[in-house]
């Protein structure tokens, strides 16, 4: 008796590592390209470090079958052998859906499935319309054959058949007591006084293969939590809330409220073009990869260009309301998808309308897309134009409507609309599945060569868009202003946390820029979050409620920039940076020689430890 019921135990329990095994290789296989110059004893080494969180979802799925196994002893009831049978069918099935889902997510995103994937899943259409048809179509494979031979391993080799035996009480409750310390015990990953985290499965420099040996379920569900979590706690407490509070104000003071003037007007309209998931590497004056950005080149020779912005987050929604609200991107939560907390924030938006200026937005896809369009409602806008106003005789493509075809429209719109007006677009071709109306015209990019593709037919696209734009009558009393939402891998393989992979363009052009500012570039260190700041102070509006955005003209500014990704940030200074990951270990540390670390450390953390206080207190 003792014998079958630890057995039955044990045999279920070896099933779900060797499963997880299956699914860490699927995902190693399925990213081959990027494990190019990594030996095979440390991708081996995945597997072993795994073993802990694997060991950690191991013991949540078997607290039923534990359950199950303990009343089939008791009762002798082959319903709960027959039960448990199929509750790991269906585990099985929703492992299969996950781990293939997150690769396309990885693909995208450079993240494990997380809480904010999962919450994509409630615009199903989108999320079809943005995955390229080959990750589709091997996402349902995978999930077939996944699921396939889980399911045929399972009740081949591993699954208990029932058999009436006599009960035997001793063993069943030495069964009770052991299996549940066990299983706690593997649960939080031992004796030690902090329970698992993702972290524990690191140990490469090379991400992709910490990545793989987090469990994506566990990991998945730690996220789920946490953002439950931490939308009322603040996970980065390092100090005193009242010392954070005062380090941050002092840090962030500005000694004079003044502006160098680098327009020759007040008044002008704006034009805000945001480039979807435009890295800094695809423009040849910010790095070494030449030939992508041609026409933006050309605006460069005669614009102000920023050659150490930072795009504040990692998703669209996240950009939106850096560019807009002048407010940095968090760890863990996203506010486009809590209206009762972005309602809270400032718009420029808003101080445009004060001010009686004209004010629309244009995108060719779907703006319910992380609650953008909700967004845009709430801070009134005066048009918002998406994929389906767009009149149904303009091509599109699998995402929405080509770049091309949408500033051709939106230049016409512009020319209607009555000034001074302030008016943007979204730009969608460089996103995902690249399916812009181009031939390939650069043969080189390795894995995103479809990606720099994408952005050299923008590119074009916005070549001929400011070639009609400087015929019309506005173009001159106009302030075109360029920036991405945020970055994207580039052939240079960035590792994801690093600055190099956040660094965006963001570029002033115009008639109505000073002639001594035309060609000009700016190397001070910056986010997209600053935009708000800066353009209100050339204007002469006040912008104290946009107390996360500075003005990049006042000389008496703080030089810094922030960024945030899932589960940590980046703090960038003149004197010196890090990176923490995971709340508090970190991933980067780079201080200058002679400059005291705690000068660099005490700002940052206390930056954002005041910007999640804020966040939790709207």
């Amino acid at each position: 008796m003792t014998k079958k019921i630890i057995l039955s135990f044990v045999k279920q329990f070896l099933f779900w590592l060797c499963f997880f095994a299956l699914n860490r290789t699927i995902f190693l296989i399925y990213n081959i390209k990027k494990l190019s110059g990594i030996s095979f004893l440390e991708i081996l080494s995945t597997f072993i470090h795994a073993i802990r969180l694997d060991i950690s979802m191991d013991c949540y799925f078997m607290i039923i079958p534990f359950l199950l196994i303990l009343f089939v002893a008791i009762f002798q009831i082959k319903f709960f052998n027959i039960f448990n049978k199929f509750y790991t069918f269906l585990l099985i099935i929703f492992v299969a859906v996950m781990t293939s889902a997150e690769l396309g997510v990885y693909d995208e995103w450079r993240v494990k499935l997380n809480y904010k994937a999962i919450s994509y899943l409630s615009q199903p259409s989108e999320v079809f319309r943005s995955a390229r048809t080959l990750v589709i179509i091997s996402g349902f494979i995978l999930i077939f054959l996944q699921s396939f031979v889980g399911i045929f391993f399972y009740q081949k080799f591993f699954h208990e058949k029932f058999i009436k035996i006599k009960r035997n009480f001793i063993a069943i409750f030495f069964y009770f007591i052991l299996t549940s310390g066990l299983l706690v015990l593997g649960l939080r990953g031992g004796f030690q006084q902090i329970p698992l985290t993702q972290s524990d499965s690191y140990f490469s420099k090379n991400n992709i293969l910490n990545q793989a040996s987090v469990n994506t379920i566990w990991n998945l569900g730690q996220t789920i939590w946490e953002n439950r979590t931490f939308g009322t706690k603040n996970p980065f407490e390092y100090y005193n809330q009242a010392q954070a509070e005062k380090t941050f104000s002092s840090f962030i003071a500005v000694k004079k409220d003044t502006t160098i003037k680098i327009l020759n007007t007040d008044r002008p309209n704006i034009v805000l073009i945001l480039l979807e998931s435009w890295s800094g590497d695809n423009i040849a004056s910010l790095s070494d990869l030449k030939g992508i950005d041609p026409n933006v080149e050309k605006l460069i020779s005669n614009g102000l260009l920023f050659t150490n912005c930072y795009a504040t987050g990692t998703l669209s929604d996240q950009g939106m309301i850096s560019v807009f609200s002048g407010y940095p991107s968090l760890p863990y939560v996203y506010l486009s998808i809590q209206p009762d907390k972005f309602q809270k924030l400032p718009c420029i938006v808003k101080k445009m309308k004060e001010i009686n200026y004209s004010t629309s937005f244009y995108f060719g896809g779907q703006l319910s897309y992380g609650n953008i369009k909700g967004y845009m409602i709430f801070n009134q806008f005066d048009k918002i134009t998406e994929g389906e106003d767009f009149p149904s005789s303009i091509p599109q493509g699998k995402l929405g409507i080509h770049d091309g075809y949408t500033l051709k429209y939106w230049l016409n719109e512009i020319g209607k609309t009555k000034q001074p007006f302030f008016t943007s677009l979204f730009t969608v071709s460089s996103h995902s599945p690249f399916d812009e109306p181009m031939k390939e015209v650069l043969h080189w990019g390795g894995e995103e060569k479809k990606y720099i593709n994408s952005v050299y037919y923008a590119d074009s696209c916005l070549g001929n868009f400011f070639r009609e734009a400087a015929k019309q009558k506005w173009f001159d009393n106009t302030l075109f202003v360029l920036v991405a939402d945020h970055s994207h891998d580039s052939p240079k393989q960035w590792n994801y946390y690093e600055p190099n992979y956040k660094k965006i363009p963001l570029l002033f052009f115009g008639n109505v820029l000073k002639k001594e500012y035309r060609g000009k570039k700016i190397d001070k260190l910056c986010s997209q979050n600053d935009l708000t700041a800066t353009l209100l102070a050339q204007m002469n509006i006040g912008h104290k409620e946009f107390r996360w955005s500075k003005n990049l003209f006042n000389p008496y500014e703080k030089e810094f920039a922030f960024y945030a990704f899932h589960d940590g940030y980046g703090w960038l200074t003149p004197n010196g940076s890090f990176i923490i990951h995971n709340r508090d270990e970190y991933y980067q540390k780079q201080i200058k020689e002679g400059i005291p670390e705690d000068s660099i450390l005490i700002n940052g953390k206390s930056y954002i430890q005041s910007l999640y206080s804020e966040y939790l207190k709207f």
